[in-house]
Formats: structure tokens, sequence, C-alpha cells
């Protein structure tokens, strides 16, 4: 007896196109939504039942006979482009499907599945069952391809299909591990589909319920969108987007030097993290569609870009050029991505790839100019400092680059924010005074968390941003003025005079490297034979060179000890001396040198004219622990009152 239904199995694709061919539900479905496209259908329904723990597909498209069902649905890897010669459908709709293999997707979610067709009033329905398939495998022995028959069912008129014309395929025995949610389901193939609606005439609907181009939820979360087709669908995009759109550009729908075209648009967001959703789940990616279906998950790893703008970034394109009948196809076996190695995606690839570095650098310009008026609106004091650089376009192009930048760092809690803003202004104030704002960017490649930390850093901002650290050199100062002790405020000053030259002339700059503490002559530069025994043995308690190129040697005295002025005199002269053989074998001919004497108490002898022009001959000074405390605060007022300008800028801070 022959059997009516029949189709040929290898064992190979069984396992590795067919059971293993796809990864979960929706990518099953994809394909058979996309074979009742194919079918000219007006409908196609998706019947998620989890009592039943069955999934259902029914559509109104034109059906099967006997002979399409064995010699085309049953036959696998049958062309249908190839062998009907055909592009499109009777309707004219370009056929997505080609290799033939979609059907097999099936086993992979479903051990039963059930095809119920009708066409030209006449019924077909059967069963393939994969307990079947595989009893008979292990009664045969067969081990690379054998006949299956799959078992013929009833067919009930009134319960099956209710148009005239259609297909029903019915899984059940689902694999638990590769079904999804109604949720899941509905956004994800609102976005695998580029040809679903009353528009395209082709509904596609989840338990009933009409799929709409809406429930791509992400639309509402674009902030810049760049749109490559024409006005109409330009039009059709721009109605989709949300309150959230600041921009929208459009771009050729022509590749440069060929005859082909895409259409579609790339997107970024306003955060990172807009990009996951619990139904169309991680949507930092850029798909990739043909006649007006996926083809490719995500063209965005192909171009290894680890720049930020990345993190950010959604989109889709249709190039139909792609999969044109007449070439070979592009697709894998699985059609959920595509042969890398082929011209088409070569030519489309590089031409992505220029649009995605004008996207970079629109992106981070668009974001420093919005983030910079956001953050001026939300905080009056970053108005007002970016008011400062309104007559200096660079300046402010700058300012509002890196007020932009923390302005769209994802942080909410607004005290934070304003700390971020403090820290950024800071650090830009500091390359300003430096003339050194083409580091920058240096700072703006990192998230909230190392951005701080690259520039909350006391000591770096010293050099230019005195207002700063005015409270924490204050509070010092207080503190030693407290200590009514000499001996121990010759200690607590001597543990903090080096590292704090400030105490003895808050204007002198940072030391540039080459202070030394307790180094002698000789051993800091050597041994030169110019120097004297005695000035070889002398010690230098801090060598200290400013950035201008003078030197400064500080000698600490402890107060038990009887200092007179001749024998500091003569000790500041041994240093001087010596110190200045030893730089101009160095090449400082004439090298500038300053001594500071740091005692306990005033000398017993009196200091007087005579004494005075001594220790000026030398260029040194004469300073107790206690005057460096009562002077330091009197520098201060006068440092503050030259800088103006750190004064207005703190005025600024302290708003934040």
């Amino acid at each position: 007896m022959t059997e009516k239904y029949s189709m040929t199995i290898s064992l190979n694709i069984l396992h590795h196109l067919g059971i293993n061919l796809y990864s979960n539900s929706v990518a099953v479905i994809t394909e058979t939504v996309a074979n009742s496209y194919d079918a000219d259908a007006n409908e196609v329904n998706v019947e998620i039942n989890p009592t039943t723990n069955t999934i259902t597909i029914t559509d109104d498209g034109i059906g099967m006979d006997i002979n399409e069902i064995n010699n085309r649905f049953l036959n696998i890897g049958y062309d249908r482009r190839k062998y009907d010669g055909k592009e499109t459908t009777i309707k004219g709709r370009p056929i997505m499907g080609r290799k033939g293999l979609g059907k097999l997707s099936l086993f992979s979610i479903a051990r039963k599945i059930e095809i119920y067709s009708k066409k030209n009033g006449i019924t077909n329905a059967f069963c393939i069952d994969v307990a079947d398939i595989e009893k008979k495998i292990e009664e045969s022995g067969e081990t690379e391809s054998f006949e299956y028959n799959p078992k013929e069912i009833s067919f009930i008129p009134n319960n099956v299909i209710a148009t005239s014309t259609g297909t029903k395929i019915v899984l059940s025995d689902l694999k638990k591990t590769r079904i999804t949610s109604v949720s899941q389901l509905r956004a994800r193939l609102a976005r695998r589909f580029s040809v679903i609606g009353k528009k395209y005439g082709f509904i596609a609907q989840v338990n009933g319920q009409d799929i709409a181009i809406s429930e791509r939820k992400f639309f509402k979360k674009l902030q810049y969108v760049w749109v490559f087709g024409d006005q109409s669908y330009q039009d059709e995009i721009k109605k989709q987007c949300g309150p959230n759109l600041k921009r929208f550009n459009s771009y050729s729908e022509n590749i440069e030097g060929t005859a082909d075209n895409i259409r579609g648009w790339i997107a970024t967001v306003d955060n990172s993290g807009d990009l996951n959703d619990p139904d169309s789940g991680n949507l930092n990616n850029i798909i990739l569609l043909s006649r007006g279906r996926i083809i490719h998950e995500n063209i965005l790893d192909a171009f290894s870009d680890g720049r930020l703008y990345t993190k950010y970034i959604i989109g889709e394109i249709n190039a139909d050029f792609l999969d044109v009948t007449s070439k070979s196809d592009i697709a894998t076996s699985s059609r959920q991505s595509l042969v890398e190695d082929d011209e088409r995606y070569s030519i489309l690839t590089s031409h992505l790839k220029k649009i995605l570095d004008v996207i970079a650098n629109n992106w981070t310009n668009f974001r420093n100019e919005d983030g910079a008026n956001e953050a001026a609106k939300s905080f009056p004091a970053v108005e007002e400092w970016l008011a400062t650089f309104k007559t200096k376009k660079d300046t402010q192009k700058a300012a509002n680059k890196i007020i932009g930048h923390i302005q769209s760092l994802p942080v909410d809690n607004i005290e934070d924010k304003k700390d971020l803003l403090r820290h950024g202004i800071i650090a830009f104030e500091r390359l300003r005074l430096n003339d050194e704002l083409k580091k920058l960017d240096a700072l703006l490649s990192f998230d909230s968390e190392q951005f701080k930390g690259i520039v909350d850093n006391v000591d770096e901002l010293e050099a230019s941003l005195y207002y700063t650290i005015v409270k924490e050199r204050v509070e010092i100062i207080r503190t030693l003025e407290k200590l009514s002790d000499t001996n121990a405020l010759e200690k607590e000053i001597q543990s903090h005079i080096f590292e704090h030259l400030w105490l003895l002339d808050p204007s002198w700059e940072r030391a540039t490297g080459t202070e030394v503490m307790e180094q002698s002559v000789a051993k800091e530069f050597g041994k030169i034979t110019a120097l004297t025994q005695e000035e070889l043995k002398g010690r230098l308690d801090i060598r200290y060179k400013k950035s201008a190129g003078s030197h400064v040697i500080i000698e600490l005295k402890r107060s038990s000890v009887d200092t007179k002025i001749l024998d500091l005199y003569a000790q500041g002269r041994k240093y001087k001396t010596g110190l200045t053989k030893c730089l101009q074998s160095h090449g400082e001919l004439n090298p500038a040198i300053e001594i500071i004497f740091l005692t306990g108490d005033q000398p017993q002898e009196e200091y007087d004219n005579e004494n005075i022009n001594l220790f000026r001959s030398l260029n040194a000074r004469l300073l107790t622990y206690k005057q460096i405390v009562q002077s330091s605060l009197k520098s201060y007022t006068d440092y503050l009152e030259e800088h103006k300008k750190a004064g207005a800028l703190r005025e600024i801070l302290s708003k934040l």
C-alpha cells in the first residue's frame, strides 16, 4: 500500500539542521510566519496555549494540495525560487523563503507537529512525530537517510481552518526551555519583520491580537536618529518616535559607487540601560533585514567598535540587494546570520562603517551641546560658568563638551551629579590655565566613578586652583596656631613643611620633582672636585627648585640649638657656594638661589640693619616657626586678592 504522505530524511540534516537548527521559539515562529507571507496570507495568528502546552500557527494563505505537500513541504531543501523560477508570489510579494529548510526548524521546539491545509476545497492533515522517527531509525538501523511517512490524521472542517483556504500548524510536546512568553513573542516578531500591518496587507497576530509597529517600544526611547530612505519612510519613522527625540537626520539610500540601496535607520538612546527590555531583550544591536524579514541578528558585531557611542546604539537596515535569486544564497542555514566572506556583505559593511564613523562624531557633538544646555537649565551655576567663555568660542565648545559628558552620565542622585559637575569644572580650569585643553578627551572616556577618580586629587589641582584647597590649608594653619609649645610646633611644622611648602609662601609653585629632604650636596650632585671638603660635608635639609628655575634651600633648626646670626650666615654661604659650583658644573652659569632658615626663636643677637644686609647678600631670610603660622594667614589674604578670578569661580562652585 502506497503511503499518502512521504518524506526522505537524512540523519545528518535531521540532527544538525533540524533538532539543533534554531536556538529559540521566536526564530522558529519567524520561519513559519515567513511561510504564511509567502503563501499570500492576509492574516496569520500565533496561538500560545500554556494549558495544553501547544503553539498553533494558522493562516488564510493559498494552502497546499497533496502534490505540494509531498514535493514541496516534505521535500527537504526544496528551493521555491529556483524550481518555480519566480521572484514574487501571485500578489507580487518578494518571496522570503529560499533554502527549503525552514520547516525543519519546527523540530527545534516540538516533538509532535500536526499540519492541516485546505486548497480548492480539498483538505489534507498529517502528523510528524519525532518519537516515531526515532523508533523507525532504531528498528531499521539506518545510518544515513531513510523514508519517513507522516501519519494521516482527521481534518475537522469547522474547528481546524475557518477560511476557504489556508494552513494550520499545531506544535505540541514542546521543549519547555525553548518557549517564550506572549509579550516577548509579540515584541520580537514586531521587530523581526518590516512588512507587518494593514499597510502591507499582512496582519500578524498573537492570541488573536494584531501586532503593531508600536510594539517596538524602543521607538519612544530614541534620542538621536539617522534615517536612510525617501521622505515617506522618514515621516513614518519620525511618527513612531516619542518625546525623547531631539535630533532627526536623513541620509542618502544609495551605497556610493554601486547601484545598490539600503533603507532603514540607526539611532541612539539617552541612557544605555534603555536598551534592556524585559520583552525585547538586549536591544543594543543593529539588525539586518532583506525582503521584509530579519536575516542577521546584529551587524554591529562586524565592526569591533569599542567607542562609547556603541553602548547607546540600536537600528535596523533593510538591504534587499543581499538576497537576489540570481546570486548565491548569502544566508547561513539557520537564516539568522550571513556568510561574511561574500562580496555583498563586504560592500554593505564598508558602507556602514563610514556611516557609523559619521554617527560617532555627530553623537559626541550632539551630546555635548544638548547635555550642556540641559545642565545649564538645571543648574544656574553651570550656566553662569559657561557664560564666562561666551567671547571665546573654542574654549566654550570645550567647556560644553565636558559639561555635556557629565550631564549624560547615568547618575540619578542630584547631589552626585552636582559633585561630578564641580569636579569637571575644576579639571577643566586646571587644563585651561595650563593651556592643555587638548587633554580634555582623556577625561571623557570614563564612567562616572572613573571620571571622579581622575579629577578628585587636591594635590594635582593645587598648582592652579587655590580655592579648591583653601579650607584644607586654613585648617592646617589653625591647628598649628593652637600649639603654644615651641618644641611641639617645631615638630609639627617639620612634618608638614616638606609636602606643604606653601606654608612658607602661598605663591610658590609646586615643586618640580627635585625637592630633597636631608640630602648631602655630594650625594645629590655626585663627586664634584671643585667643592671643598667642608662643602662636601654640607647637608641640605630641603633643596627645592621652582618651575621657573630658581632654587630654594631650607635649613631647619631645632629650638634647643642656640642659634647665632654669624653661624647661620657662614652655613648659608657654604651651602650657596657649594650649590652654585654644582649647578654651574651642570650648565647653570648664574643660578638663582634663595636660602630660608627656620628657627625656634630669634637669635640672641640683635637682628639689626648690618645683619639684615648680611643675610640679604646671600638672598637669605630668617623665620621662626611661630612667624610662619602668623604670616601664612596674611599671605592668603593677599593671594586671594590677586586671584579674583579664582574667587569668582569659587562662588560658582559653592552654588552647586
